[in-house]
């Protein structure tokens, strides 16, 4: 019995060894899946409304396709522009940040009597982040065909869906087919649900903060929004830098502090709105996993894809959850990475 433990313990950690050697190898095939993946549950309310209105089901696809297609090219146009003016001004906010810490530093040793040693603001001086942004706005061929075998999936992903009930009705006999049927089905509600209302109030939160960036004048509102977009997927520290970010580059661009002071206030209360209040009463507390849970698929995803498996992280690890709450052998699992129930409090009459 103990020979089969071991045995049996033994093949799991080869299995896993192998599973992360595939998923290192093959990181940029999989991740354009998961992007696609995701960008397919973004369009598929449109679709969902347009078959209700009897439009066939390519057709539907189609139309969708189109829409979204014009979205993105009017956001990527803006999007380079705004990088490109980012790359023209970025010597002088360089020039300016050096300044400030340095009459910071001047400050500190002042006060302090100490001499500080300032090799780090040479090195500031030296970074060449306006020819990185050009040469990453230089690449915008590179770029746009990623994008399009991306879309390209995501439509075939989306179309697919569709259908796969009834290539399973007729792969499988009927009552093993039907199973298998409802348990897609409830995969695919929750999974719609949770990536389609995370996307939504992640552009929420990104247009508000565009909103209140373009009102009080600060530049570079556009990326600093996408930037929150992004970063809005990941609980907690995404956001918190997300927050942090657009006050440090109002601080360095206007050198007092209470603009940044107002814009930190005013994104923190947007944040909270949305984030603690909106988006838990649509998506549900049931589809929240533990802080743990999330460190440790941050800390692993981070690891084995850098910053894209750092943006992926938290709603592949959430989508996991739904796929495993569905199948009545991993439910507890999925039970697992929630948060434990708040126990009932005894009262007088229950003693």
């Amino acid at each position: 019995m103990e020979k089969n433990n071991l045995t049996n313990i033994f093949l799991f950690l080869i299995t896993l060894f192998i599973t992360g050697i595939i998923l290192k190898l093959a990181q940029p095939v999989i991740i354009s899946i998961l992007i696609s993946i995701l960008l397919a549950y973004v369009m598929d309310p449109p679709v969902a409304l347009l078959k209700k209105m009897g439009v066939p089901l390519w057709l539907s696809v189609l139309i969708t396709a189109f829409i979204f297609l014009g979205i993105f090219t009017v956001f990527g146009i803006i999007i380079y522009s705004s990088l490109l003016d980012f790359a023209r001004k970025f010597p002088s906010y360089q020039m300016k940040l050096t300044a400030m810490l340095m009459e910071t530093i001047s400050k500190i040793q002042i006060y302090s009597d100490e001499v500080f040693k300032t090799d780090l603001l040479n090195e500031l001086r030296r970074i060449p982040i306006a020819s990185i942004v050009l040469s990453m706005a230089g690449s915008v061929i590179n770029i746009l065909l990623k994008f399009l075998v991306i879309f390209v999936y995501a439509l075939l992903i989306l179309y697919g869906k569709y259908r796969i009930t009834r290539k399973i009705m007729h792969s499988f006999a009927r009552q093993k087919g039907k199973k298998i049927a409802i348990v897609l089905k409830h995969i695919d509600e929750g999974l719609r649900r949770y990536l389609g209302v995370k996307t939504l109030m992640s552009l929420l939160i990104g247009f508000c903060t565009t909103i209140v960036l373009l009102f009080f004048n600060v530049e570079f509102a556009i990326i600093l929004g996408c930037i929150t977009f992004l970063f809005n997927f990941i609980p907690n520290l995404g956001s918190t830098i997300a927050v942090m970010l657009p006050p440090i580059i109002a601080l360095i661009q206007y050198g007092n502090y209470s603009r940044p002071l107002w814009i930190l206030f005013t994104l923190i209360i947007f944040q909270n709105l949305i984030g603690n209040l909106l988006e838990p009463r649509i998506v549900g507390y049931r589809l929240k996993v533990t802080l743990t849970v999330v460190f440790f698929a941050l800390l692993f995803w981070g690891w084995l894809w850098g910053a894209p498996g750092v943006l992926l992280a938290v709603p592949m690890t959430t989508s996991i959850k739904i796929v495993m709450s569905n199948i009545p052998e991993l439910q507890s699992f999925s039970r697992m990475m929630e948060k434990a129930p708040k126990k009932e409090k005894t009262t007088a009459n229950s003693i």
